[in-house]
């Protein structure tokens, strides 16, 4: 930056950070400025890639001391009231957004007023900072200090901004344009037909898109400068990001945040193994393992053996689903068990995972605190005897003249297990295929069909997949519970997570599973954390033991390549979606060794 500030574009370091600078101690050392960081996406449906290795939040997750925990960051810390219901943050005073206009409560207010409370902007309220099933009241105390209060206590609080809390953060200043509580009626018009667009909160959403528009103001290391569509996304360093190393050195240590176009995973592996990446695992998956470990030498790149947090390529059985004469069959539990017991999951170890996977149905992760000892053994035994017992029991004991097997009302049971194409390691297509196959040597009719990516989501919302096939979250499962809790999304009974959030929509659920919806809103709500883990070692166990999602294997290891002259890189680190992936690892603080 001491180019622009010579020539006045910007004033001096000491003046663009804040009164109280985050300090970070670096994972190995203190590091110097560096030019390109370069990671491959699939382009614009690819920006997960991207998001969590830029996002800031009130709170990040540190990982620094091998347990994942989360601490201030864009606020200096936190306090609790004595009844629990409301949360003081103190935001980090003289922080300012990218274009060097300040960060104060404002821009909290704004969020919480003009979009979360907007209905046009936010049909419902965001649900991860709800509680009790109430909005909080977010009250500003003064320029920097804000107030959150529920109406019960939000027992997940904090552990939620670490992982979305990105959401409330919206620079009043420059969004305030594109509102028509403050901007000009006939102007904001102007906009919006200029822009393409039919209403004023479309064209909201698109100026507050931080990884699409390069005026928007940010408060992340990187902003973007070159989006995609294009051979690259580029992101530049925000002159204003409020972090300093252990010398002083303003933070981030990389110039550029370099995303570069691959058509496909398959691609982007190709590029990683050409050298071509510095910082990765997403389309790396264990499938690419020995190909990946075999070109280290040659790509100059080391393979690190992160934590694989999720439970396999697992069968989402449908308990919503709409024809009703299916979906009783589909809440039978002996028919699931007799599902369970007919996959060989020995063959399938053989088959895709080089004989490294642990046959497992998901109930957690063993590196959850919430999973139990014994929790996702149930009904993993291949017995075909076992098996046809079972489903005999659950009234499919009728045969139809090509020897399929019949539900109660006579018509033949014809199962479909959906997945969309995979970009890593063993195609998602055979993994269910061969569980198709084995399914029907126990007289079912099943098929596993691949479909496009976007349908497969539609669908399964939607709950017109009878089974949508993918894998299951193991790790943070409380922050992004959808995965074992009918709530915001539920692949395995979408119409009873509808009625979760509201009681007017979807459908009622039998009381085996509406008992899993109101343990989960007592943990969300108790501030005695070990109350919280009862809570949800009591949800994992409904699922160990009723099987509502139906697994395979599971593999441990999520092979992660970091060139090797990348420095400030955990070794080992959970790799998961809820720990923002490779954003764990704090990129702001990586940088490269020149040789």
């Amino acid at each position: 930056m001491a180019a622009k500030v010579t020539a006045g574009e910007l004033p001096p370091v000491e003046e663009r950070l804040p009164s109280e600078p985050f300090v970070v101690e670096c994972i190995e050392e203190a590091g110097e400025y560096s030019g390109d960081l370069h990671r491959v996406l699939t382009g614009p449906a690819d920006l997960t890639g991207n998001r969590v290795i830029v996002w800031d939040n009130f709170v990040r997750w540190d990982y620094r001391s091998g347990r994942l925990e989360p601490i201030a960051n864009l606020v200096t810390g936190w306090e609790v009231s004595e009844d629990g219901l409301t949360y003081t943050f103190h935001l980090r005073k003289g922080t300012r957004w990218s274009d060097g206009e300040p960060f104060t409560v404002d821009d909290i207010m704004f969020w919480y007023e003009d979009i979360a409370l907007n209905e046009e902007l936010s049909p419902t309220f965001p649900n991860w900072v709800t509680s009790g099933g109430e909005p909080p009241v977010v009250t500003k105390v003064d320029d920097y200090t804000v107030d959150f209060s529920f109406v019960k206590p939000h027992g997940i609080l904090i552990e939620s901004m670490a992982f979305n809390g990105n959401g409330i953060l919206a620079p009043k200043h420059y969004l305030q344009q594109f509102h028509p509580k403050y901007a000009d009626a006939d102007e904001l018009a102007a906009k919006v037909k200029e822009a393409g667009f039919e209403a004023w909160y479309e064209l909201f959403a698109n100026r507050n898109d931080d990884q699409n528009n390069p005026d928007l103001p940010v408060l992340w290391a990187w902003k973007v400068e070159t989006p995609f569509p294009g051979e690259r996304m580029v992101m530049v360093r925000n002159p204003y990001y409020w972090k300093v190393d252990t010398n002083g050195k303003q933070l981030p240590y990389f110039d550029r945040l370099v995303n570069d176009f691959a058509q496909d995973g398959q691609v982007a592996l190709m590029k990683g193994i050409a050298g071509e990446v510095d910082l990765q695992y997403r389309h790396f998956g264990f499938g690419d393992y020995s190909l990946l470990k075999e070109s280290e030498e040659s790509g100059n790149f080391t393979m690190y053996d992160w934590l694989a947090p999720g439970t396999g390529s697992p069968v989402y059985v449908n308990q919503s689903f709409g024809d009703l004469e299916q979906r009783a069959v589909f809440q039978n539990r002996d028919f699931r068990y007799g599902l369970s017991h007919g996959i060989n999951r020995e063959e399938m170890n053989d088959l895709f995972w080089f004989s490294l996977a642990v046959p497992y149905s998901p109930a957690g992760n063993p590196a959850d605190p919430h999973w139990v000892e014994g929790y996702g053994s149930t009904a993993l035994e291949y017995n075909l005897d076992l098996a046809n017992e079972y489903l005999d029991k659950a009234g499919l004991d009728k045969l139809d003249d090509e020897g399929f097997r019949l539900r109660p009302d006579g018509q033949r049971l014809q199962l479909l297990l959906e997945c969309y194409p995979s970009e890593e390691g063993a195609a998602l297509i055979d993994i269910y295929s061969q569980v198709a196959g084995y399914w029907r040597e126990l007289g079912i009719d099943a098929q596993a069909k691949e479909i496009e990516r976007s349908l497969w989501q539609t669908r399964a919302n939607a709950n017109e997949s009878m089974m949508p096939s993918y894998g299951c979250a193991g790790l943070n499962w409380i922050l992004d519970p959808g995965w074992y809790v009918p709530y915001n999304f539920c692949y395995w009974a979408p119409l009873f997570a509808q009625w979760a959030l509201d009681h007017n929509a979807g459908e009622e659920p039998p009381q085996l599973i509406k008992d899993i919806i109101d343990w989960y809103e007592e943990l969300k709500s108790e501030p005695d954390p070990d109350k919280r883990l009862e809570l949800g070692q009591r949800i994992l166990g409904r699922h160990h033991e009723e099987l509502f999602i139906i697994g395979t294997c599971r593999i441990g290891i999520n092979p992660l390549m970091v060139k090797n002259d990348i420095v400030n890189v955990f070794k080992e680190a959970p790799a998961d979606y809820r720990s923002h992936h490779e954003g764990l690892t704090w990129p702001f603080q990586t940088w490269r060794r020149q040789s």
